[in-house]
């Protein structure tokens, strides 16, 4: 087979599991819009609570989720290597993690008390918060085993369902919220609480949708229910290390934007707003590079699962090649036709204009972005999660704020200057992981035990020697 053509077959894989992702993660991001949008029609104390708590919990709950979708980088080496028994098992040792980590959902209320009073919120939006935010925490269960059967797909190459399950859980919430938050239907008037009892309700419906799919399509063929036993601790603790990086790095991200946004609150509200507006529509236009990751990430543990490290290296390299050519024409509309996208979001024309202005530097950081996370899913694919989470880490403590507050209060250099400190971050994560990658360090094969005397541990997925 021709190069060429050898190409384009990688590439039409990489879309076709990439496409549906692109969906489900715009059904993600219309979820979290929900409450905000309810809220918006309840009161403007409510709508500020909901937008701080449900900014905290999301980047809070990354954490837990994304230490559970250790289980894409487990089931995607196992089914590379089509070994059923590994891919069973892998499954299984994410859902007992997902039950030990599930009970700390009753410990995170008083982790937000703590922090609401460290930071000295008004009493009002503290108040609703907290109630917004204990109410939420009883989905983590829920959200972790959903996160478990998602990234169990993706795993074996279907991102077609899970995309239908996002925008079905989307339409169960936004009933679920109209009914509670305004009292329907001979139900209460719960206001805020609503809004979290409706998010809540639709995370346990999408899971037992997920358990309900998974165990009719995929039991007979995998026989997940097969001989379950409860994971040592030292699966366990393997299981952790792997996926902890990858939840810590998404927390990171999440996190690191929302203390940058708080900075930008000190300079002014046009500033606020103006920033506020670009953030939002990076945030759109973040979609195509997640999922060109997640699916870099399924696609690079299958290859090395097959023990086919070149072909492991092409899809890392198609990942980048098209995360580059869709962001850089979106990033060359947000240059040409800036009013266009800024339109929806305000009238104002001092925030248009300055938003004109930023939307250009977006431009350029979402370039960044997206190589950063293709690199990042090709690595985490390879199983070299602990490397990437630290260095995002790394970058978001050393560079991303740091470099953001002494650009913009230090120098004096304003807005402009605290939008320095998100491309100092991408810039140093794209040459270190993109150095990593182009390395081949990640080649190298992995092993989650040196235990091979027939027990599980040696034959579960890899890990770096």
């Amino acid at each position: 087979m021709s190069c060429s053509r050898l190409q384009r077959e990688y590439t039409k894989e990489l879309l076709c599991l990439a496409g549906p992702l692109i969906l489900s993660n715009l059904a993600y991001t219309l979820l979290g819009a929900l409450d905000t949008i309810f809220m918006g029609r309840v009161g403007t104390i409510e709508l500020g609570a909901v937008g701080v708590a449900a900014t905290l919990f999301v980047a809070v709950s990354a954490i837990f989720r994304g230490t559970v979708g250790g289980t894409l980088v487990m089931v995607s080496q196992a089914y590379g290597a089509g070994d059923r028994k590994r891919i069973r098992r892998s499954l299984q040792r994410y859902i007992a993690l997902s039950a030990l980590l599930a009970p700390l959902c009753l410990v995170l209320p008083k982790v937000f008390e703590l922090y609401f009073t460290l930071s000295k919120a008004q009493p009002q939006v503290k108040d609703l918060a907290l109630i917004y935010m204990t109410i939420r925490s009883y989905e983590i269960p829920f959200s972790l085993l959903s996160k478990c059967a998602g990234s169990f797909l993706l795993g074996i190459g279907n991102s077609t369902f899970p995309m239908f399950v996002s925008w079905l859980t989307v339409a169960v919430n936004a009933f679920a919220n109209y009914v509670l938050i305004f009292g329907r239907f001979g139900f209460p008037k719960l206001g805020i609480a609503g809004a979290a009892w409706g998010t809540v309700i639709s995370q346990v419906v999408q899971t037992v949708i997920y358990a309900g799919f998974v165990l009719w399509q995929y039991n007979k063929e995998y026989g997940l229910l097969k001989g379950f036993s409860p994971p040592s601790w030292k699966e366990l603790k393997d299981s952790f290390t792997l996926g902890f990086p990858m939840g810590l790095a998404n927390s990171i991200d999440l996190g690191a934007f929302g203390v940058f946004l708080t900075l930008i609150s000190r300079i002014g509200p046009i500033e606020l707003a103006a920033s506020q507006i670009v953030s939002q529509l990076n945030d759109l236009t973040f979609m195509p590079a997640f999922a060109l990751g997640a699916s870099t990430n399924s696609l690079v543990g299958r290859s090395l699962g097959q023990k086919d490290v070149e072909k492991a290296e092409r899809f890392g390299r198609t990942g980048l090649i098209i995360g580059v050519a869709v962001v850089g024409l979106v990033g060359l509309c947000f240059c040409l036709f800036p009013s266009i996208f800024i339109a929806p979001f305000t009238g104002d024309r001092e925030v248009t204009a300055l938003a004109s202005v930023l939307l250009k530097i977006v431009a350029l950081y979402q370039l960044l972005d997206v190589a950063y996370v293709v690199f990042r899913g090709a690595l985490n694919g390879a199983g070299r999660t602990k490397y990437t989470g630290l260095m995002t880490l790394a970058c978001a403590c050393i560079l991303f704020i740091p470099v953001s507050y002494i650009c913009a209060f230090v120098l004096g250099f304003g807005v402009m200057g605290a939008w320095i400190g998100p491309l100092a971050h991408v810039t140093c994560l794209v040459f270190t992981l993109g150095s990593q990658f182009y390395g081949g360090y990640w080649k190298e094969r992995w092993v989650v035990s040196r235990n091979t005397k027939g027990s599980i541990e040696g034959k579960l997925g890899f890990v770096p020697k």
